[in-house]
């Protein structure tokens, strides 16, 4: 059976429990020299748990895939080992002026493609640096260039995550108490290893259209990465604390809030890829195995103590295993199902498109409400449409999106002068944030301090909003998009951008 046929490629083709395996056992050998030769710090044990989880994340990829994902993830564990180790020189030595270590330093240099610069520190003979160029250089060659900067960022978000954590129990062990569980559960997401696993699958994949899609399934991923995270909580909480470090668990929630939650962030997840899992596109089902993966793990054994097996259930849970439904691998039909609404609008939003309101209506009174605290941040915005009123202000003000300080703080208007630059058009006044019902639901709402506008929103992901500008005597609403950017694109004076 050819198993090197993407999953994009149909038809599919069976994949047996046999080839999974034979794809892990390929693996093992390799793993293992690999883990000899550089002297990375992590438990050979571990090697053939690392093999079988990648090989069950897409039993469809080589035996290729195989071995470079459990590559990536042997090293993942590897600087785990090297920061958590509180009192290891070589984790803290030589901070540069920004208090990062210079090999957590060199580690990004390695990321963004400086290998040079890493060697002319001086530090060629570090083992993780030239691991993490290897893995770098073969997702490289092999994977698609608008995935692999995906993952390199997500890479990136990693080191910075476990940059925090080793700060924060430093602050709390000298008496500054813990930080906030919101700021804990997002470098703890970036820390888990879920999302650097799902985004290197997605780069070595051949599905077309896989990055239209990446709105809707990064929305997911990160439901899936603090899911995992809470479950690890609950799994490792006693060894963490005998390690001085502070989890969920220390920042307020009881055990069953922990569960709940991660219960919760995974059916999330598994509803948001509903619609791609049932067309079939890998992506999604990948991250939906590698989610049902952890999940599991995390209810029989924590993985950092492997030799202590766990019979009982993961504290505050039902006793039983996460949900075991996951996409059964089936050959795909002639013809995808049809999209659901969801997918089509995103996929609108991604190409720059255009959508009928009634469309938009139907798929507005569908969705959940927004909290404020989903909103809090910058937004990239966008209309469905180019030939309204409405649609050609904003394209002559040159409209961006919006940024969101506060409830009482809202900058609705952000704008690009003439060198692209970003700034806050205040001549329409600023806005709040307020509760109001509208079509039958209560959710936040943007309320312009001076002008008769309310501007109403939905939930598409955690990413992505679906949005309607409610006018005053004006009919027809105008129906509009955002999304949520990070802190290293155009930014709003101010705001460290």
């Amino acid at each position: 059976m050819d198993t090197s046929r993407p999953l994009g490629h149909p038809p599919w083709e069976i994949v047996s429990i046999a080839d999974t395996c034979s794809a892990a056992l390929q693996s093992m050998p390799r793993l293992e020299i690999w883990l000899k030769e550089l002297g990375l710090s992590v438990d050979p044990a571990l090697v053939p748990l690392m093999c079988l989880q990648t090989a069950f994340f897409t039993p469809w990829l080589p035996p290729e895939t195989c071995y470079q994902m459990a590559r990536l993830t042997v090293w993942l564990m590897a600087i785990d080992n090297v920061l958590d180790a509180p009192d290891a020189p070589d984790a803290a030595a030589c901070p540069g002026p920004d208090g990062t270590p210079t090999r957590v330093r060199a580690w990004h240099r390695v990321l963004a493609g400086h290998d040079n610069d890493v060697d002319s520190e001086g530090i060629s003979d570090d083992p993780v640096a030239r691991a993490l160029a290897e893995i770098a250089r073969d997702l490289d060659r092999e994977g698609r260039p608008e995935l692999t900067a995906v993952w390199r960022k997500s890479m990136h978000q990693t080191l910075i995550g476990m940059q925090w954590e080793r700060e924060a129990a430093r602050t709390a062990a000298a008496g500054g108490g813990v930080t906030g569980l919101t700021d804990y559960l997002r470098h703890g997401a970036w820390t888990i290893g879920v999302e650097q696993q799902v985004t290197a699958l997605w780069a070595l994949m051949d599905e077309p259209g896989l990055s239209r899609r990446l709105p809707l399934l990064l929305g997911a991923l990160r439901q899936a990465a603090t899911a995992i995270r809470l479950l690890n909580d609950l799994r490792g909480h006693r060894r963490e604390q005998s390690e001085g470090k502070a989890d969920a668990l220390a920042r307020g929630l009881t055990e069953e809030e922990v569960y709940r939650r991660a219960e919760a962030g995974l059916e999330n997840c598994r509803r948001a890829l509903a619609p791609l899992t049932a067309a079939g596109y890998g992506s999604a089902v990948a991250l939906e195995r590698v989610a049902l993966w952890h999940a599991r793990m995390y209810h029989h054994f924590d993985p950092v103590r492997p030799g202590q097996a766990a019979t009982a259930p993961l504290p505050g849970g039902s006793g039983s295993a996460a949900p075991a439904r996951h996409s059964p691998f089936v050959p795909q039909p002639r013809e995808a199902p049809a999209m659901r609404i969801e997918q089509e609008v995103l996929d609108v939003i991604a190409s720059g498109g255009q959508c009928d309101n009634a469309k938009l209506t139907e798929l507005f009174d569908r969705l959940e409400p927004v909290d404020t605290d989903l909103l809090i941040g910058t937004w990239q915005g966008g209309g469905f449409e180019h030939t309204s009123e409405n649609a050609a202000l904003l394209t002559k003000m040159r409209w961006y999106g919006k940024r969101f300080v506060d409830a009482d703080h809202v900058e609705p208007l952000l704008c690009r002068d003439e060198d692209g630059t970003v700034f806050s058009y205040e001549e329409m006044g600023l806005a709040t944030l307020r509760e109001v019902v509208h079509r039958g639901k209560q959710s936040t709402a943007m309320v312009y301090d001076q002008l008769p506008i309310i501007d109403h929103f939905r939930r598409l992901t955690d990413n992505v909003l679906l949005c309607v500008m409610d006018k005053k005597e004006t009919p027809t609403d105008f129906f509009f998009h955002l999304t949520r950017v990070s802190a290293s694109l155009p930014q709003p004076p101010g705001d460290g951008g």
